[in-house]
C-alpha cells in the first residue's frame, strides 16, 4: 500500500490512512460484537481451577497499552503489589476485563493525563456470605483477613455523572454528550466487562464525577463459592 504501485500524492496518503483507520475500526466492532454474542448465547466457561499471578497478568498488560497512552501524551503508571499471591482466576478473561477499562480510559482522558493500574488485596464483607462459626465470633474471625483481590483503572478524565454509574455497565449505552471520539465502539465494552467479573463471582462498579475522572474497580474471590 505504501507506494508500492507508484507514489502517492498527499491527498491519496490522506484518504488511504482513514481508509486504514476505518478499517481497523470496524474490525474491533466486529470484534467486540462477537464477544458480546457469545457470552449471551453461549455457556460461560470460567478456567480458574489453577493458581494464577495476578501481577503477572497485569504487567503483561501495561507493557501492552504503555505505547497507545503515550502516543496520547498520557502518563501511564502500573507497580506491582508485593501482596498478592497466587489464586484460581480465568487469566484471558480478566485480561480481557482490565484491556475494556484501559481502552475507556485511553478514549476519555486528555492528552497530558494520566492513568493508574493497580490491584490489592482486600476483604469482601457480602451479605449472607458467612456461615455461622460454633462458638466463636464471626467477626473476630475476619478482622484483617483478605477475601479477595481488588483491581483498579483509574484516570483524570472527563468523568460520569453519578445518574450514569448504574447504566454504563448495561449493553449498547453511550453516555449523552460525553465527548467521546468518533471510534468509541459499540457500548459493549463495560457490559462484556461486568459480565466475565460476575462469571468470577466478583462485582464491577466505578467512583466518578464529571470533570474529575473516574476509578473503575473490581473484585475477584479468592475462592469461588
Amino acid at each position: 500500500m505504501g507506494g508500492r504501485l507508484g507514489s502517492l500524492d498527499e491527498q491519496q496518503k490522506r484518504v488511504m490512512d482513514e481508509m486504514h483507520v476505518s478499517a481497523v475500526r470496524l474490525q474491533k466492532l466486529v470484534t467486540e460484537f462477537l464477544i458480546y454474542a457469545s457470552l449471551q448465547t453461549d455457556p460461560l466457561q470460567i478456567r480458574d481451577d489453577d493458581p494464577q499471578d495476578m501481577n503477572l497478568c497485569l504487567k503483561e498488560l501495561a507493557g501492552f497499552w504503555l505505547p497507545r497512552f503515550q502516543n496520547k501524551g498520557l502518563a501511564f503508571y502500573h507497580l506491582a503489589n508485593p501482596n498478592l499471591e497466587p489464586f484460581g482466576f480465568d487469566y484471558n478473561k480478566i485480561q480481557r476485563v482490565v484491556s475494556n477499562l484501559l481502552e475507556n480510559a485511553l478514549k476519555f482522558t486528555p492528552p497530558t493525563g494520566t492513568v493508574w493500574l493497580h490491584a490489592e488485596p482486600q476483604l469482601w464483607e457480602r451479605r449472607n456470605a458467612h456461615k455461622p462459626l460454633p462458638g466463636g465470633d464471626r467477626r473476630k474471625a475476619n478482622v484483617l483477613t483478605p477475601n479477595a483481590v481488588r483491581v483498579t483503572v483509574a484516570d483524570t478524565g472527563v468523568g460520569i455523572a453519578p445518574e450514569y454509574h448504574q447504566e454504563i455497565f448495561g449493553e449498547y449505552f453511550q453516555i449523552p454528550e460525553s465527548g467521546a471520539p468518533e471510534e468509541s465502539g459499540m457500548g459493549l465494552g463495560l457490559a462484556i466487562a461486568k459480565r466475565l467479573v460476575q462469571a468470577h463471582g466478583g462485582k464491577i462498579w466505578v467512583e466518578s464525577e464529571p470533570n474529575c475522572g473516574c476509578k473503575f474497580s473490581f473484585l475477584l474471590p479468592l475462592k469461588r463459592s
